[in-house]
Parts: C-alpha cells; structure tokens; sequence
C-alpha cells in the first residue's frame, strides 16, 4: 500500500518514500519475535545444537545437567501447560473444584510455606486459556499456571485418573523450566505493557523501548544460557526490524519533539 501511495505522489511530483514514512506497529514486531521463540521451544530446534553453553571443557556434571535441561525443553511444556488447563477447565464442576481447593487451602493455612512466592495464600483466580496466535496470552497462561501450580498439584493427584495427573504433573526440573521459558516472556510482556499503558501517542518511546528490550534479553541469555539460542532468535528478529524502523525519520522527529515538549 506504501509503494502504491508512492507511485501516486511522485505522478502528482508530490516527494514521498514509502520506506521513510513507514510506521513499524511495535506489538506486532514482537508478537513475530515471542512467536518465534514459542515456535522453536515447540519444535525443539535446541536438541539440534551440538555445543553445550557452559565451560569448554564442560565437566561431566554440567553435560549431565544440560542433558536432563533439553529433556525438559523437549516435552514441550508450553504444549503441557495447555494440556493442564484445558483438564482442569474441562466443565464448570472442576473449575469450581479448584477453586474450592484454594479457598480451603487459604482458610486452613494449607499453603503457608508451600508457595514460590513467600506468601501463605493463593489469589482465588482461574486459569487462562490461551491463544496460540496471540504471544501475549501465551504469557498470561503461562504465569497463572505457575502461580495456582500447587494447587493445581493437589487437584490433579485428587483426579480419579490417575493416569491423567501422572501425564500431566510437572517435574521440579519441568518446573524450573518453564519458569525460565517465562522470565523470557516476562521481559517483552514488560516493554509492551510499557507502551500499552501510555494514554498519549508513545512513537517517541518505541526505540528506546526496543532497544532495553534487546538489552535485557541479551542480559537473560547469560542468566540463563540453556535457553539463549532461543533468545538469540528473538534479539535477531528485533534488530531486524529494528534496522527497517529506522529509515522512518518520524522515530526521528517524534524523539526530539517529545524532548522539547518536556523541556
């Protein structure tokens, strides 16, 4: 539409570049890199490295835990976390199960001392279905897991079947796991939340605010450097489109008008 817009000013011998006045949205640029990391995560695309990230040479003890990490990352625990959701969502009787679960929990001080948080109760709250399409809600479904966890423990091993909690319940490793997968989902539902919360145009913001984004997930790639190629993935597709964004001179003007302005 830009070129089309282009080639119709320039036949009026109005100036215009279709590259230079393009406004990149700041959402979509990462949704397309979460959805890039989600999608590795569910592929397992990291089994396909050969170099471990630790010390070279890597100890025996380090190749064993790297190990016992991909074993994690390959049951697609983002998958499970759906798989956990739509059980304990699947008819109005168990949702409210849980939820009378917690309540007693709460009341009895069943939870004081079990809970990641410090906290001796739990936020009386369902769980979050996702979209697969929308990163953001794949977050969302990600963090209320990880907060009813306990709970949710509990409920399932209460489940009749058996089978089903046993499919079903995560390992402490599965755990530690997906905790890390959502502090990297944490860091650009941060950045975006950020931007979403201004109420007045936030164009001026959007490079800086890319820019800490790339920052603090190169940062987490060394925190947590079992999940950097996934991370690297990420960084990459904004310096991408980071580096289209910047033949907009808009970003540009937006910048130094909002300096002045506060001036």
């Amino acid at each position: 539409m830009m070129r089309e817009l282009q080639r119709e000013l320039t036949a009026r011998n109005i100036p215009f570049d279709h590259e230079a006045n393009r406004i990149r949205c700041f959402p979509h640029i990462v949704n397309i890199a979460c959805q890039t990391i989600l999608a590795d995560l569910k592929q397992g695309f990291l089994l396909d490295i050969e170099e471990p990230p630790m010390s070279d040479p890597p100890t025996e003890k380090e190749l064993g835990n790297w190990q016992h990490y991909l074993n994690a990352l390959e049951s697609d625990l983002v998958g499970k976390c759906r798989s956990i959701v739509a059980t304990c969502r699947a008819s109005g009787q168990r949702r409210q199960a849980l939820l009378k679960k917690i309540d007693e929990g709460n009341r009895t001080g069943y939870w004081k001392g079990k809970l990641d948080d410090g906290k001796d109760s739990i936020r009386l709250v369902q769980l979050l279905r996702d979209c697969e399409t929308r990163w953001s809600s794949t977050f969302n479904m990600i963090d209320r897991v990880l907060e009813l966890y306990v709970a949710i423990r509990d409920f399932l091993l209460d489940l009749d079947q058996s089978d089903i909690a046993d499919s079903l319940l995560l390992s402490p490793l599965q755990k530690g796991v997906l905790q890390d997968i959502h502090q990297v989902l944490q860091v650009a539902h941060l950045a975006q939340e950020l931007l979403s919360a201004e109420r007045t145009p936030t164009l001026s913001m959007a490079f800086p605010v890319f820019e800490t984004l790339i920052l603090k997930w190169k940062a987490l790639a060394t925190t947590i450097p079992e999940l950097k190629h996934f991370i690297d993935l990420g960084v990459s597709k904004l310096e991408e489109y980071l580096g289209k964004a910047r033949k907009t001179r808009l970003y540009s003007l937006a910048m130094s008008k909002s300096k002045f302005l506060q001036s």
